[in-house]
């Protein structure tokens, strides 16, 4: 009898651990995608561009190589998209960002967090979409913890990012902080590297509704071909931060400099700054 009762006892520990196994497995394979390291979102990756049947896969490796990071994909890849023909690296932008850069470290797309996966825009409009081969989603709930059990996390080693890349976030100055939406309203000129003009205005507007805030519009003159192609539509301001928001609904953060400028997020890619006129 008492034999009989160990058995019984042994067998749901036996049940309770497969399934507490099962469990913290099933977690791990539903993982959400996570670019705040090269190693993290090192791997394969497909590249599709809308509206055709044209499509790449791209490997994302973790290895320095040149001003990013090393990838790799197949020769027919560049004759079926062109783009991809000066890609030579890619680097993490941010959490929610990466790049395809060209070997001196020129951004040639910059992909961003979409529904589906990571979306970028094209110099002529199109798009292009990135997804993770293995079909990861890109947010899941966090898993409910097993009774009983306390798995202990692998130590993730922190990324070395090259020189090229780090960039040391920049504090919200308090001057942002006292920034209202109706101080924002006006004509800005618009900057790129070394307070180049690019001859562009852009209009910041708070009586009209634009997307995902207030209305944004630049200048039919404009001759900038990423400014064109980004296509700000609105606007918002958040805790200092000045977030401009694209037609297409991807997204760039400035943030308020001493000299008065609105300088966008160096992790975001290709130097902006933003002038009151």
């Amino acid at each position: 009898m008492q034999d009989e009762t160990k058995r019984k006892h042994s067998s749901r520990m036996i049940c309770g651990l497969a399934i507490g196994l099962s469990m913290l497995l099933a977690a791990d394979a539903g993982a959400a995608i996570d670019l705040s390291s090269a190693q993290a979102a090192a791997g394969q990756w497909d590249m599709s561009l809308n509206d055709t049947n044209r499509k790449c896969r791209i490997t994302l490796r973790s290895e320095i190589a040149a001003s990013g990071y090393a990838l790799a994909m197949p020769a027919g890849c560049r004759r079926a998209m062109p783009i991809l023909a000066d890609v030579g690296s890619w680097t993490v932008a941010s959490a929610q960002t990466l790049h395809l850069d060209d070997s001196g470290g020129k951004m040639i797309l910059e992909f961003s967090s979409a529904d589906n996966g990571f979306s970028a825009i094209g110099p002529e409009g199109e798009t292009y979409v990135l997804a993770a081969a293995n079909g990861q989603k890109l947010a899941q709930a966090k898993p409910t913890p097993v009774p009983g059990f306390q798995p202990v996390a692998a130590a993730t080693p922190p990324a070395t990012v090259p020189a090229a890349v780090a960039v040391a976030a920049k504090p919200v100055l308090p001057a942002a902080l006292a920034v209202k939406p109706a101080d924002l309203t006006g004509r800005y000129s618009i900057f790129r590297e070394g307070n180049k003009d690019t001859g562009c205005m852009l209009t910041l507007d708070d009586k009209a509704r634009g997307i995902k805030g207030n209305k944004a519009a630049l200048a039919p003159a404009c001759r900038d071909q990423g400014l064109v192609i980004f296509d700000p539509a609105g606007w918002s301001l958040e805790k200092g931060h000045l977030t401009l928001t694209a037609r297409k609904g991807h997204q760039t953060h400035l943030d308020l400099q001493s000299d008065g400028f609105w300088l966008k997020d160096p992790k975001e890619g290709k130097s902006l700054s933003l002038k009151k006129m």
